[in-house]
């Protein structure tokens, strides 16, 4: 009896054992997804190690419960404008909102998109893509992950799993498979190097005509490799609420990106066919706008699209109400009078400086600082000018020194730009508890 009770409980325990999900290595994940990375790479720009090493580090290899119930591999939270599916979790405060995808591929894309799209990001996609080191530090400094040693944690993974060697990789044949390849939740394909819409047309069994029509190009169009192709007719919007144009972007380029029929692009935002818009316009991608932007006066390369003015609605031409606030990124002030409701995050979003350099301009050591009334200089030579912002005496033997003591007035910011260190350098050295937790007179370590 106790033999057969033996048996029982071993083959409860090993069903119970094989039972558990199997978990994801770091390699595995590597070997699955580096394409799909690669492809992204092409498509917008981010490197592929900075994609990867994300990946592994937010999604703990595709293991985590956003990964495995909503294919989120980057915690990328909700947000406003996002309308698609959504989970809740813990992060920094209680249930959270994050963004659900339907496959891998869509959270890979957003992800690019959403680097791509956000001010906060530029000056990371002015580095070469195998600048993985300044990548990394450029997604703390904008404030991707809470971590002070995000960085560090980036690049830590890039060099142990030498993910460096796919940022000079060429563009991969098969990046993903079929099933997932949708965008706007219309099916997609990528262009390969020697392939046209005819081959692509006799692969996918379709008439080349229609995936020219689908793709709003002219018969004959030349594409190049990259390019996204779509399989069956664009929608009418998007599932993102808007777009911020950036330099050289057009309107059928942010056709092709989002999946939306060219002709909606301009009659959503009240524009004639072939008009482009100057950078930092709010591109609608939902609902019609209710004023017409300002238009670009230069041209932008973009492929030769079918001309669709024709079933374009005419333009409304009611006159714009003066309190209606413009869509473009503010002139460029030299600063900016603090008022009610206002704090160094909305300065920052609506100027679109980062926090950390508005503390350092105005000697300012807490965002929670700001009183009514304050001006708040926007730029570095405004501020040396108004005597608020000082150059430090140590730039000229900084690279000798081994401590720094503070002076009077300045942020960890500055003292890391000074001698070309990071923040989360910093606070490590020194076992700080955070960056901002530094005072007049206090001997900071500024080399290992």
């Amino acid at each position: 009896m106790k033999r057969i009770l033996y048996i029982f409980l071993s083959i409860i325990f090993v069903v119970k054992i094989n039972a558990q999900p199997v978990k994801i290595s770091t390699e595995q994940y590597i070997i699955t997804y580096k394409d799909l990375a690669i492809k992204e790479m092409y498509r917008t720009g981010v490197p592929a190690s900075i994609t990867l090493a994300q990946a592994i580090l937010e999604s703990q290899n595709g293991n985590s419960r956003l990964a495995t119930e909503a294919n989120n591999h980057f915690g990328i939270k909700c947000k406003t404008g996002w309308t698609g599916k959504t989970i809740t979790a813990d992060d920094d405060a209680v249930g959270e909102c994050f963004r659900a995808y339907e496959s891998v591929f869509e959270s890979y894309k957003d992800h690019s998109n959403f680097l791509k799209e956000n001010w906060r990001y530029n000056e990371c996609f002015k580095l070469e893509r195998t600048n993985y080191k300044d990548w990394a530090e450029g997604l703390r400094k904008a404030g991707y992950a809470t971590n002070p040693k995000y960085n560090v944690l980036i690049t830590g993974i890039i060099e142990r799993y030498n993910l460096h060697q796919y940022d000079i990789e060429p563009m991969p044949d098969d990046v993903v498979p079929e099933y997932e390849t949708k965008n706007n939740d219309v099916p997609v394909t990528y262009a390969k190097e020697g392939e046209s819409i005819e081959s692509i047309a006799e692969k996918n069994n379709i008439s080349s005509k229609k995936i020219y029509k689908y793709n709003d190009l002219k018969e004959g169009s030349k594409i190049d490799p990259g390019d996204i192709i779509y399989l069956k007719p664009k929608r009418k919007k998007s599932f993102d609420e808007y777009h911020i144009v950036k330099e050289g972007e057009n309107m059928y380029e942010l056709s092709q990106i989002y999946g939306i029929k060219l002709k909606y692009i301009y009659k959503k935002n009240k524009l004639s066919y072939g008009e482009e818009v100057v950078p930092g316009t709010k591109i609608y991608l939902q609902k019609r706008r209710n004023d017409k932007p300002e238009i670009s006066k230069k041209n932008t390369e973009k492929k030769d699209t079918l001309k669709i003015e024709n079933k374009i609605q005419k333009r409304d031409t009611t006159p714009v109400k003066k309190n209606e606030i413009s869509e473009s990124i503010p002139e460029n002030k030299d600063f900016h009078i603090v008022k009610s409701g206002d704090n160094l995050y909305r300065i920052s979003e609506k100027y679109q400086i980062f926090v950390e350099d508005l503390l350092e301009w105005n000697n300012i050591f807490s965002p929670d600082e700001l009183v009514i009334n304050q001006k708040i200089y926007l730029n570095k030579n405004a501020a040396v000018k108004a005597g608020k912002y000082v150059v430090s005496k140590a730039n000229s033997n900084s690279a000798k020194s081994k401590f720094h003591i503070v002076e009077k007035g300045e942020t960890a910011y500055k003292i890391c730009k000074t001698y070309g260190i990071s923040t989360s350098e910093l606070v490590e050295w020194n076992k700080l508890k955070d960056a901002t937790n530094i005072k007049e007179g206090q001997k900071l370590k500024i080399s290992r």
